[in-house]
């Protein structure tokens, strides 16, 4: 028996290789190298993110440092306005200093004072308080608390108790009615705790 391959046969036999061919090259060689492009891709997408994220601090570092120089620059302005505490005397000395000098400037005379001692206000600040006493026009009273406000260094008025000096009943009968009011006031200052050297 003779096995003869027809012409028909013969180009089903070559389509089918080369189908498998082009199923080998697609399945082991295509493939795999396009899965390695989506890859690299996306690896070339977290890298161009990265490089971003990079530029975006690099660009910010010289702002940070910027920022970071005006900080220390306001901070160091700042401390300037407080009454030094690294001793407590000469601060209570300071207060009454600038307290004296503002009283001046209005033309009063402080009758009473009294200064605490400095005491622990939080773990950076302590504080010292001056009490006053004084007999003063409306005027003289409004102007001091004003020089307090626009004081040199930082200082408060924690408290201010204004009443008149006598009752007035009737309107006097020669003359004009001085006005004169009786005050109590409180002016603290917060001074700076002295560092604690860890030992």
């Amino acid at each position: 028996m003779k096995f003869e391959i027809r012409q028909r046969d013969r180009r089903a036999i070559f389509g089918l290789a080369a189908a498998t061919a082009i199923y080998v090259v697609v399945s082991y060689g295509v493939l795999p190298a396009f899965d390695a492009l989506t890859q690299t891709s996306s690896r070339v997408s977290e890298k161009e993110e990265q490089l971003k994220k990079y530029r975006r601090a690099l660009i910010r570092k010289g702002h940070y440092t910027e920022a970071l120089e005006q900080a220390r620059k306001n901070v160091t302005e700042a401390e300037a306005r407080f009454i030094r505490g690294d001793n407590p005397t000469l601060a209570s000395v300071e207060l009454q200093t600038i307290v004296e000098a503002a009283a001046k400037k209005v033309g009063l005379e402080l009758t009473q004072r009294n200064v605490s001692p400095a005491r622990k206000k939080d773990d950076s600040f302590n504080e010292i308080t001056m009490t006053l006493a004084l007999e003063a026009t409306p005027p003289q009273i409004f102007g001091f608390l004003a020089e307090m406000r626009n004081a040199p260094k930082y200082v408060t008025v924690r408290n201010a108790q204004i009443a008149p000096s006598q009752v007035l009943m009737e309107p006097p009968k020669k003359g004009d009615f001085i006005k004169s009011i009786r005050a109590n006031v409180t002016i603290s200052a917060l001074i700076p705790a002295p560092v604690r050297k860890n030992g």
